[in-house]
């Protein structure tokens, strides 16, 4: 986790396992735990701010082709843009 978050996993490994499958799996238990879509977000969001960080980092010192890293970086803007949109919907 400490590695992940500093940005010390191969990006493809960072964005797949902790960034696909990680968000995913909290997704699931967010709504095993609250029976609620909009509920579930508000669980999630610490495992949300904490994939976009070691995401970010990953892409950061990704040595690989530069598209890769704009490409990871691009997708935690739009996945962090559906997240807040779906907590707004909460208070809305």
């Amino acid at each position: 986790m400490k590695k992940f978050f500093e940005g010390n996993l191969s990006l493809p490994i960072s964005f797949w396992l902790f960034g696909f499958l990680g968000s995913a799996l909290m997704g699931f238990v967010g709504m095993v735990l609250t029976q609620d879509a909009g509920l579930m977000r508000v669980v999630a969001l610490p495992w949300h701010i904490f994939i976009v960080i070691g995401i970010w980092r990953s892409s950061n010192n990704y040595k690989g082709l530069k598209i890769f890293s704009i490409l990871a970086k691009i997708m935690m803007v739009i996945w962090s843009l559906n997240f807040v949109a779906g907590l707004l919907l909460i208070i809305m």
